[in-house]
């Protein structure tokens, strides 16, 4: 039996460093699983600081998926509202929190706030790479053999 190759068990560190070089204004890309596991990170981001973060971005996406009752849904429709992307606007900075695959996130750092050029640009840039690459952005669940 064949199994599909994922993000766990691929090396995505080349992908998240021509994400970061081909936009000037992209400072650093993170792919992460759901419960907070680093998969691969750009060459600008630090081991120790990209596994913080890749924690920190699934306990946002875990908040994220909270949101539903709060936007008014019904108990039975809230299990049926994926979480697909955030947006997180500091002074100088953008964060972008995106849905990957199955199990995994994908979160970008960019120069500028959310509403310039630069952010619109990095939005387009890695949805573009989610797409090119979702047949194996997912992630096994844990315990599961290869």
């Amino acid at each position: 039996m064949t199994t599909q190759p994922t993000a766990d068990i691929i090396d995505m560190t080349g992908t998240l460093d021509r994400l970061v070089d081909e936009h000037d204004d992209i400072v650093n890309a993170m792919l992460f699983t759901t419960d907070g596991l680093l998969l691969a990170r750009s060459a600008g981001l630090g081991q120790d600081d990209a596994e913080r973060t890749a924690a920190m971005m699934s306990g946002l996406q875990s908040l994220q998926r909270q949101l539903a009752g709060f936007c008014g849904l019904a108990p039975e429709q809230q299990l049926m509202a994926p979480w697909r992307h955030m947006i997180s606007d500091l002074t100088d900075v953008t964060v972008l929190l995106f849905a990957a695959g199955e199990r995994t996130g994908l979160a970008v750092s960019v120069r500028g706030a959310s509403t310039t050029g630069p952010v619109a640009v990095a939005i387009q840039a890695t949805m573009k790479t989610i797409r090119g690459l979702q047949p194996v952005l997912g992630a096994r669940e844990r315990g599961t053999p290869s």
